[in-house]
């Protein structure tokens, strides 16, 4: 008498579930016929017979060796370096926020000093050393020159 029993309809369903899990890195990077002789008691070669069990796991171990799938462990230690970047970007972001403020600030007194000695912007805006293909279009100057014509909010000196 066999130390196996028959492979069940039901018995098929649950081992593909399994070896979907492993197609998906959900189980571990590490496959092979025995693991699944232990888990579910049949012989290697009554899983391999059944054609749905034998897809499935050349399936799995496609996915697990063509790198496609990574460890629990592998995607936890990506995900944590990504929480990581992403806080690293955060930051950075709000600095160069901070200096476009900043900047922005300081053109908009330059822009005023200018305007109390009687002159645009516009007109102190010519005549630069690079050559057309590198200087915005006399629109598109114009588009970032406006917010300097308009009041200077009051600062915070007295």
């Amino acid at each position: 008498m066999s130390k196996f029993r028959h492979i069940s309809n039901e018995d098929i369903v649950s081992i593909v579930r399994e070896l979907d899990k492993w197609a998906m890195g959900e189980l571990g990077s590490k496959l092979t016929w025995q693991i699944l002789v232990d888990k579910f008691g049949f012989s290697r070669q009554a899983l391999q017979a059944k054609s749905e069990v034998k897809a499935a796991y050349d399936n799995a171990k496609q996915a697990l060796s063509g790198g496609l799938v990574k460890s629990k462990k592998q995607t936890e230690d990506e995900y944590q370096k990504v929480l990581i970047e992403l806080e690293r970007t955060k930051i950075e972001l709000e600095n160069y926020k901070q200096k476009e403020q900043l900047w922005l600030r300081r053109w908009q007194q330059i822009a005023f000093n200018i305007r109390q000695k009687g002159i645009q912007v516009s007109d102190i805006d010519k005549g630069a050393d690079c050559s057309d293909d590198e200087l915005p279009s006399k629109n598109e100057t114009s588009k970032i020159l406006r917010p300097f014509d308009k009041e200077i909010p009051p600062s915070g000196r007295v």
